[in-house]
């Protein structure tokens, strides 16, 4: 196939496919001028062009049709009763800047003709008398520039509106999905509730002091969402722990407490086919390491261990001792923050520590009553 006859193959199947979709547009022509013989010469010029030409005779009529329609383009001798040809077709580019606009003039110097070009932004100048092959070619080539432009600004429009609409479908996809993610994240707690009714107000209660430290290091908010979410799930691996050992009221011997341990892998895993909660899976599992390297279950130190769980151990530890238990009542916020100190740089990061030891005492105290009214309301 022929280069030439592949772009019409092309440009046909474009034409069509826009036309289905409402883009395309017939150009018309406005051809204006009051001396009949230039009118009966334009008309038999025109003859074998398959583009409809719409003729005025004065200026008043011809602006009274382009307010009316928008024409591909305009053409306009350069006398026209009140109005020359250029002012003409000025005052066109006024109402319709779309338009293509042509002067037809016998006189013009070379100085009026780039007067003509930058006021009027011509298209393009036909001299008289003009050669009626070349006039045919000047007004199909203005009619498929128009087409073009009009067809390329409303398919704009119309991808425009097709993005702001496939937004607003991602926006209630998001919405739905949050929806089902608390959910989630409810259900798994509500699981483990069962078992251990400690649980769950603790796990709301580090999950926001966990968001708040984050926040106040400057994470993006994704991986603000990640965090809280990590804390939020952290023990969600005691399900996986016997009755015997979670439930045990006496102290673990040191066979229970290797069985316990296990919890944090046991998270790891149950969340393992939840894409969504990869981050926060890894605070799961890690969420026992300690800074200096001795914790468990992989013996991590420093930043080999994810920011999230370096986060978890500094305020799993404030809310323990803050929070009342059987055995003993909460201790002042201010003895918490000196025990967090004292263990800056060994079971601690110590910039994180440094950072949450900063966070007032009343902000704390917010989250605390947060957290207890999200768990009376069953959120998560």
């Amino acid at each position: 196939m022929r280069p030439l006859q592949l772009h019409s193959e092309i440009k046909a199947n474009a034409s069509s496919v826009l036309t289905l979709l409402g883009l395309s547009v017939e150009p018309k022509v406005l051809f204006v001028s009051p001396q009949k013989i230039i009118m009966r010469s334009f008309k038999r010029s025109m003859a074998k062009l398959q583009t409809e030409v719409v003729y005025s005779e004065s200026s008043s009529d011809a602006l009274a049709k382009v307010r009316a329609f928008t024409y591909a383009i305009v053409i306009s001798t350069d006398e026209v009763d009140n109005l020359n040809g250029v002012g003409l077709l000025e005052k066109v580019k006024e109402i319709s800047p779309s338009t293509k606009r042509v002067l037809v003039s016998g006189r013009m110097d070379v100085q009026e003709t780039i007067e003509a070009i930058n006021r009027v932004g011509l298209f393009n100048l036909v001299v008289l008398p003009w050669e009626p092959v070349e006039l045919r070619q000047i007004v199909q080539r203005a009619c498929d520039s128009f087409s073009l432009q009009y067809e390329n600004a409303n398919l704009s429009k119309l991808l425009s509106n097709q993005a702001n609409e496939l937004r607003s479908l991602v926006g209630k996809l998001e919405t739905t999905v949050q929806g089902r993610t608390a959910s989630l994240l409810t259900g798994l707690n509500a699981a483990l509730d069962l078992r251990d009714t400690e649980t769950q107000g603790h796990s709301r209660r580090v999950a926001l002091y966990a968001r708040r430290l984050a926040e106040e290091l400057g994470v993006s908010e994704s991986e603000a969402v990640d965090i809280e979410r990590g804390a939020l799930l952290h023990d969600i691996g005691k399900i996986g722990v016997s009755d015997t050992i979670l439930l045990k009221p006496a102290k673990l011997n040191e066979e229970e407490w290797v069985e316990m341990k296990k919890h944090a892998e046991h998270g790891y895993k149950i969340l393992e086919n939840i894409p969504f909660l990869g981050n926060a899976r890894q605070v799961v599992r890690q969420h026992h390491e300690r800074f200096d390297g001795k914790g468990y279950p992989q013996g991590l130190a420093g930043k080999e261990i994810i920011l999230g769980a370096r986060i978890f151990a500094v305020i799993d530890t404030y809310d323990a001792m803050t929070s009342d238990r059987p055995y003993r009542k909460g201790l002042p916020h201010e003895v918490a923050i000196d025990e967090i100190r004292k263990c800056s740089g060994t079971q601690f990061d110590p910039e994180l520590a440094s950072v949450w030891c900063r966070i007032p005492k009343e902000e704390l105290l917010i989250l605390r009553q947060r957290a207890e009214d999200d768990v009376f309301a069953g959120a998560i």
